[in-house]
């Protein structure tokens, strides 16, 4: 459903953005923008088709055609934001540079553009087609083709971008207005066994893990499963839902209208996703019940794990999540899959498992004046977190501009 549809029916928030087609011709570089979540949707799919095997798109999962689908159709509109693609062309060669799936929404005034996230992604990055941008000057020429494709966007701000994608260098953080993430991914590569890499982690860790084994299995209908039809898909997801159990914010509210929307996301995106190996659902079960419940995406040789939850205090001694991530890399390195992406923040249990932390990337540039101090402001914001002098400053100061 089009962004435009959808607008005359909410009025929870600002005006939405309305919907225009246009394209930009520059010297080196031809850009084309497609407003609305079907123009969009349309033209990716025309792009993916048309590349070869040889020179396909590089993009993370939560940049890859089936999960901008969902994101655009389910999420977009109950956030009131205009779904928007750039395809970036190099003019003589006719090969695609860069594609930004983007979003635009008005925010205190101001026209944001951000990646097409809304808080369901773990990462967001450009698209990066066969002619790679990798000299300086044609990575400012292309960046700079589309800042003027842009229209009346105030304020670009593209977060948590990674270093590389795919291997490739992420040309958007030779920019300006780079600063560090709030948080960092953790990445784990297991280049042999998994239980090669258990005893790789020492005594101590190797036999906790062994102990929480045992007791397992000691349970009846001790299982590991991955769900594989609709009905398993739908009953694992329910599970998921339960064990997370976040709480319901009150009904013909802004908040519930999101929330709703993006409980509708998530299942959507499992039941779709797992008919396209996109998504993949796994539970630990003991006793006759699930203790443990995984929600991730597979994507270029790295599983990215969504959602982990499991029963609580009641299976606490089966250390049930730790259980369940390490049956899942059995699962995948089976199948050739070693790399693993235990998401943004520094939960404990990834310290445990040995994960490598990555520094992840913001942009943050203002386009007009009257974006220029909140620009700054969440800018010196990113700096004073590497700086616990500042961080007093920044939570003092941080009504100011919206946080």
């Amino acid at each position: 459903m089009s962004i435009a549809s959808f607008s005359a029916r909410d009025t929870l928030d600002e005006p939405v953005i309305k919907p225009r087609a246009r394209w930009w011709r520059g010297r080196r570089f031809i850009v084309e923008v497609f407003d609305g979540a079907d123009d969009a949707l349309e033209a990716l799919e025309t792009v993916q088709g048309g590349i070869t095997s040889q020179s396909a798109l590089t993009s993370t999962a939560f940049q890859s055609l089936n999960w901008l689908t969902v994101l655009y159709e389910e999420l977009a509109p109950a956030h009131r934001a205009l779904p928007r693609l750039i395809i970036v062309t190099e003019r003589n060669s006719g090969e695609v540079a860069l594609i930004l799936p983007l979003l635009v929404r008005r925010k205190r005034g101001l026209r944001v553009a951000t990646f097409a996230d809304l808080g369901s992604s773990n990462y967001g990055a450009p698209i990066l087609g066969p002619a790679l941008l990798k000299k300086p000057r044609s990575i400012r020429r292309a960046w700079r083709s589309v800042c003027k494709s842009l229209g009346t966007v105030d304020m670009v701000r593209l977060e948590n971008m990674p270093a590389e994608i795919g291997g490739i260098a992420n040309p958007l953080l030779t920019r300006s207005g780079i600063v560090p993430s709030r948080r960092s991914a953790w990445i784990v590569h297991i280049p042999g066994t998994v239980d090669d890499y258990i005893d790789s982690r020492g005594r101590q860790h190797r036999d906790d893990l062994a102990r929480c084994w045992m007791l397992w299995k000691k349970e009846p209908s001790a299982r590991f499963q991955r769900a594989a039809t609709g009905e398993d898909v739908a009953h694992a997801y329910s599970v998921l839902v339960e064990q997370i159990a976040e709480p319901t914010a009150a009904p013909r509210t802004k908040a519930h209208v999101k929330q709703t929307a993006s409980n509708q996301f998530f299942e959507r995106l499992a039941i779709d996703g797992s008919d396209v190996d996109l998504v993949h659902l796994f539970t630990l079960e003991a006793g006759g019940a699930t203790i443990a419940t995984m929600f991730g995406v597979e994507h270029d040789g790295t599983f990215t794990i969504l959602r982990l939850a499991d029963a609580g205090r009641a299976v606490a001694k089966f250390s049930p999540s730790c259980l369940l991530t390490l049956e899942v890399m059995r699962y995948f390195v089976e199948r050739g899959v070693r790399r693993f992406d235990l998401g943004r923040g520094d939960h404990p249990f990834k310290a445990d498992f040995g994960a490598d932390e990555v520094p992840l990337y913001d942009m943050i540039v203002a386009r007009d004046l009257a974006a220029v101090p909140r620009a700054a402001f969440h800018r010196a914001k990113s700096r004073a977190r590497k700086s616990q002098r500042l961080q007093a400053v920044a939570r003092r100061i941080s009504g100011l501009f919206g946080g």
